[in-house]
């Protein structure tokens, strides 16, 4: 499976348990040359309701480059940030195009206080 910054995927989050899992959707946001050398992905979580606005941002079917999501609008929480290993992912499902993903990584420059664009 080729994963590219943008691509949304389906990710075994497993339980605290460890005995149940469920597949969630995140935002792959390492970029495509990491993904390419490494065995790991960094995403970024996806959820179906918005909370305090100012580190989420907001998915809906226009934002795709390919694919769709089940729920619109959905919500990329940039505070959430994950590695996980890429045997954990289940598939691909869509890829934002690029306007999103460029918004996307503006607000994690803001979160972090990162003036680079």
């Amino acid at each position: 499976m080729s994963f590219k910054q943008g691509s949304i995927v389906l990710v075994d989050f497993s339980y605290s348990n460890l005995k149940e899992t469920k597949y969630r959707p995140a935002l792959v946001i390492s970029n495509s040359e990491y993904n390419e050398h490494s065995i790991d992905l960094v995403v970024l979580r996806l959820t179906s309701r918005g909370r305090d606005g100012m580190w989420e941002s907001e998915i809906f079917k226009d934002d795709m480059a390919e694919g769709t999501l089940d729920i619109e609008p959905s919500y990329v929480k940039v505070d959430s940030i994950y590695t996980v290993e890429k045997s954990i992912v289940r598939k691909v499902v869509a890829h934002l195009n690029d306007e999103k993903i460029m918004e996307i990584k503006r607000l994690i420059c803001k979160l972090f206080s990162v003036t680079l664009f």
